[in-house]
């Protein structure tokens, strides 16, 4: 596509000067995922800095699309009267075939682990399989970049989602909560949507839990097509109200969680029953957690709507690979004791993890802290189940963000006082990894996967896993 196709599809108020056989090959309203070729995207209605302007030039915008004329700006600018409109028919131009299906999966927690789980399924079936969410844009699992948001704008989710040619593809991606709030899945042909399950998160934005399960909720009323498919958690609260309304629009429904569901996986003895509708088997899989068969029922039934055969699926689960930061092994100690490192970061993850099936015989120790600028009641919630349910207690730094990381760490040692309170990161998992006797169990939980940590406006590298490493090898090199 060229910068002469751009003055033909849009409505432009005024059609600059450009060179003709310019190519474009992006489009983006983020300055920092701009490449060469770039259409920078500029809606004066939200608040954008100059300096974004000039990273997007320097990164290599060859044009911007906008409202309002930008002065002192060096490169031809394409004013719009309807900005949304604008960036679908360009959109449109530049990937306009569709994937083979669009699954969409929303929930408090798990997102993550079901698109890489029913990636992983997928891949091993021998289909193509783009994922997108937390763990950043992947192809056949390889991870091509990053991802700042769960759920990015919706031209991200869209050029991640269709190709410039026919290729047989199976696109999934988490939708969170503010992606769906903010709109950023409008106009994407969902034809399965899946819902992990629901609770407290997220509650500085949605103000009420009420508010915040409507919206995970409006993924299957407003954005799952009618010919689509719902794959829904019967553990959720009010899930039957949901499948009322799906079941009058004669949508589809798969459900899993509880015994009597369609899909449901438990432990037994040293192995996994799966039931899937009417059959049951029995396989090896590395999990440690219900929650763990949760997600994996969920996968089993997002493979099996976009028709994947139960044998196809079956075969596919000893192969699975884990999820980045999700209930991680880091390492083994000389003693016998594990680190793993998880994302847990709301008070019903925390929970699930530290009552996990791993830690049944004992109580593990955790290190965790809780993130600034978010829900803050959740902290005293997250204090009062670290001090039922784990053994030793390091309460440290999540991403304090610009509050006073101080504060938040005393709203949570109010509810567990017999916690050691350590502010810097590192020297809490050094202690904890330190303490642990033979045989015991730390979970490192809040960042998972993360590569960064948040204090003020400073961003820093920082990572659970390798730091969890570094004291793992030392102190076992002692020995």
């Amino acid at each position: 596509m060229f910068l002469s196709n751009l003055a033909e599809i849009l409505q432009c108020k005024k059609i600059p000067i450009f060179k003709k056989n310019t190519k474009i090959g992006y489009i983006s309203a983020n300055s920092k995922k701009i490449k060469k070729n770039s259409v920078f995207v500029v809606d004066y209605k939200k608040k954008i800095k100059k300096t974004y302007l000039h990273e997007a030039i320097k990164k290599g915008a060859v044009a911007i699309i906008t409202n309002k004329n930008i002065k002192d700006i060096n490169v031809p600018q394409f004013i719009v009267k309807n900005i949304s409109l604008g960036i679908n028919q360009i959109l449109y131009k530049i990937k306009p075939f569709p994937p083979n299906n669009i699954i969409a999966i929303t929930g408090t927690n798990g997102k993550t682990s079901v698109v890489w789980l029913t990636s992983n399924i997928i891949k091993s079936s021998n289909l193509n399989v783009y994922s997108l969410g937390t763990l950043g844009f992947y192809k056949n699992l390889k991870k091509i970049e990053g991802s700042q948001l769960t759920t990015p704008e919706k031209e991200e989710l869209h050029q991640a989602a269709f190709s410039s040619s026919l290729k047989k593809i199976e696109f999934i991606f988490e939708a969170s909560s503010h992606g769906i709030a903010k709109k950023r899945i409008n106009n994407l042909p969902i034809n399965i949507a899946a819902i992990t399950n629901i609770s407290r998160d997220h509650l500085d934005y949605h103000k009420t839990f009420t508010n915040y399960r409507n919206t995970k909720f409006k993924l299957f009323l407003n954005y799952l097509s009618n010919a689509g498919v719902a794959i829904l958690n019967d553990n959720v609260k009010n899930i039957n109200i949901l499948k009322k309304t799906l079941n009058k629009k004669n949508i589809k429904i798969i459900s899993f969680g509880k015994k009597n569901s369609d899909i449901n996986c438990i432990f037994f003895k040293n192995k996994i029953k799966i039931k899937i509708f009417s059959k049951v088997f029995f396989i090896k899989y590395t999990a440690t957690a219900e929650f763990e068969l949760q997600n994996l029922s969920c996968s089993i039934a997002c493979c099996l709507a976009i028709g994947l055969n139960t044998s196809q699926v079956i075969k596919s689960l000893p192969k699975i690979k884990e999820a980045e930061g999700r209930m991680q092994l880091v390492n083994k100690l000389y003693n016998g004791a594990k680190v793993f490192v998880d994302y847990a970061h709301t008070p019903s993850a925390l929970k699930t993890i530290l009552k996990s099936n791993l830690c049944l015989k004992k109580k593990p120790d955790i290190v965790f802290g809780c993130g600034g600028e978010r829900d803050k009641a959740k902290r005293v919630l997250m204090g009062k189940i670290a001090n039922k349910h784990a053994k030793r207690i390091y309460i440290t730094n999540d991403n304090p963000r610009n509050e006073n990381p101080n504060t938040i760490r005393k709203i949570i040692h109010s509810q567990c006082s017999r916690a050691l309170n350590i502010s810097d990161r590192r020297i809490a998992i050094k202690s904890a990894i330190y303490n642990l006797n033979s045989t015991d169990i730390l979970i490192i939980a809040g960042k998972g996967h993360e590569k960064k940590q948040i204090i003020k406006n400073k961003i820093i590298n920082f990572d659970d896993v390798k730091v969890a490493n570094y004291y793992i090898k030392k102190k076992n090199f002692k020995y």
